[in-house]
């Protein structure tokens, strides 16, 4: 299975040989002769396009912990890390300012439960970290509202919600864990981003959050003292994505 750290490279990698061709393709348009050229002028009236996506994500967790004090853990809470994704855009145009946007994606990242046996929140406290890697499969659905064209740029929100599956979930059984979460979840998801068309494609720059809605928290045997102290788990991610289209 890919690594969150074989990700980043890839992801790297990938910026590294795309970012020349950002400047070279806006560098061309600059050239035109007519003052205010707007590339791609027919791109938004195609009734559907494709392209692909890659990002960053940060993935945690929103964690209720039990009002009442145990006696073994007495603080629990999430500690989120930075992961990495990529997808493919099916945006179908409903009319000039809405699209519909089905974009499958492939995130990898990491999220962390820390517990601690006493009160304060200090290091030399922490007793129990349970790391849980994730590698989930997105089939998120989006409603995108555009503002109207400034020459090659739009500002745009988007929001909707999308089915989540981890594959990964499932493997932290195999060691000695203190709390495992489940496979299957649904979030709701919003965010903001900037369409600019450069002369042969169109990049976007977007940024949104998704908030699961269902609860995660699975019950590993022998395990109570740290499945009891937490009230509820959903999961929360924050995602920053470069799309070409």
């Amino acid at each position: 299975m890919l690594t969150v750290k074989t990700a980043h490279i890839l992801f790297i990698s990938f910026f590294i040989l795309t970012a020349p061709f950002l400047p070279a393709s806006q560098s061309v348009a600059q050239g035109r002769k007519a003052f205010g050229y707007q590339n791609l002028q027919n791109h938004d009236a195609k009734p559907y396009h494709f392209g692909f996506s890659l990002g960053v994500n940060r993935m945690n967790f929103a964690l209720r912990p039990v009002e009442k004090q145990f006696p073994n853990i007495r603080n629990v809470f999430p500690e989120p890390d930075i992961g990495f994704h990529i997808g493919i855009v099916s945006n179908l145009k409903l009319n000039e300012y809405l699209d519909l946007r089905f974009v499958p994606t492939l995130a990898f990242g990491d999220r962390y439960v820390e517990f601690y046996t006493g009160e304060n929140y200090s290091p030399n406290e922490w007793e129990y970290i349970q790391h849980l890697e994730a590698t989930i499969m997105e089939f998120p659905l989006h409603i995108k509202y555009k503002s109207a064209r400034m020459t090659n740029t739009r500002a745009y929100v988007i929001g909707g919600f999308k089915y989540t599956h981890d594959l990964a979930s499932m493997d932290e059984l195999e060691g000695d864990i203190y709390l495992a979460v489940g496979r299957n979840d649904i979030h709701y998801e919003m965010g903001v981003g900037f369409d600019y068309y450069f002369y042969y494609f169109k990049f976007a720059l977007e940024v949104k959050a998704s908030f699961g809605i269902g609860e995660l928290k699975r019950r590993v045997a022998g395990r109570d003292i740290f499945y009891d102290p937490i009230d509820r788990l959903n999961s929360k991610t924050v995602m920053v994505s470069f799309l070409f289209e």
